[in-house]
């Protein structure tokens, strides 16, 4: 469940505009998400909307993340 734009797609929702991955997880969980908290990518894919690929956490979870990934080789180019 992959966007086909190059960016994160992006969505607007009660006069609001929010990317669509985090749209999708905080209405699957039913959840309202505030700003301190960024939905992280399991999968490391911004574009993916795949609710099994995506989880709640803080930046500090998320830059984690990118040093796992980099850590791991994994390329944004590839995914």
């Amino acid at each position: 469940m992959v966007t086909e734009t190059e960016q994160p797609r992006k969505l607007r929702f009660r006069e609001h505009q929010d990317r669509a991955y985090r749209f999708v997880y905080c209405v699957t969980h039913r959840l309202a998400a505030t700003r301190d908290q960024v939905i992280r990518h399991r999968c490391h894919n911004r574009r993916c909307i795949n609710p099994r690929h995506l989880t709640i956490g803080d930046r500090r979870d998320n830059l984690q993340d990118e040093r796992d990934r980099q850590a791991n080789g994994v390329d944004w180019g590839l995914l």
